[in-house]
């Protein structure tokens, strides 16, 4: 549900690959950084280079969010000993992590999966990582559904027992994964799917203009942070 609401928010999403590698460096490179204020720039040179690229409505989303969540750690962290730099730190740090999550919550699975074809990868590596993302969410919905039905028979998850709980809740569930695994099994049977690292790409994912001045943004953002941070240190 929540990507699929991020997706809504953005006309056009980045290539999986890039938005992968840039919330990983981002947050790596940002988590390094010792100085609050070279910190925050970092961040809202982030924020601003999402606006840049046509997250910004993804970006308003993020904000109300995140910000008043890393505003109440930081003031704790700054009342129980941190200061008003390790306050600052930890809402930088906090938004940081917002930051780069959005970009993972906009990564189309099935894009995903294409592209790491288009890499080189396996493609039973590929499939792997998709049923893995898809399954998720599925098994989420189908243990939520066996619940609602309990609790019309009168069940509660904290006052059934467990021998009860097993019956009502594990089996179910487990003989939904064993039908959506044989119904798995047999959707990549009739398509004579065999694992064929030659075989074709459908819909092949491309870089775009607007993939390629988000790199370049992000690293001009992070050579002009690294090098002010060299300079006054």
């Amino acid at each position: 549900m929540f990507q699929r609401l991020w997706l809504a928010s953005v006309a056009q999403p980045l290539h999986p690959l890039l938005s992968v590698a840039c919330a990983a460096v981002a947050l790596t490179f940002g988590l390094l950084l010792r100085d609050a204020t070279t910190l925050l720039t970092f961040v809202a040179g982030l924020g601003l280079i999402f606006m840049m690229v046509g997250y910004g409505v993804l970006l308003a989303r993020i904000a109300r969010i995140v910000i008043p969540l890393a505003a109440l750690i930081g003031v704790l962290a700054a009342l129980f000993g941190g200061g008003m730099s390790g306050g600052l730190m930890t809402f930088g740090r906090i938004n940081l992590l917002g930051l780069t999550t959005a970009f993972a919550w906009t990564i189309d699975p099935t894009q995903l999966a294409r592209a790491l074809r288009q890499a080189g990868a396996p493609p039973l590596v590929a499939l792997s990582l998709l049923i893995t993302v898809r399954s998720i969410p599925t098994l989420v919905g189908e243990a939520v559904r066996i619940r609602d039905a309990m609790r019309v028979r009168g069940l509660s998850l904290r006052h059934t027992p467990l021998r009860i709980l097993y019956r009502a809740l594990v089996v179910p569930l487990l003989i939904r994964v064993l039908t959506l695994s044989e119904s798995l099994a047999l959707a990549l049977e009739t398509r004579a799917f065999t694992g064929d690292p030659c075989a074709t790409i459908y819909r092949p994912v491309a870089l775009h203009g607007r993939d390629y001045a988000t790199l370049a943004l992000m690293v001009i953002l992070m050579s002009g942070v690294a090098g002010t941070q060299w300079l006054f240190n």
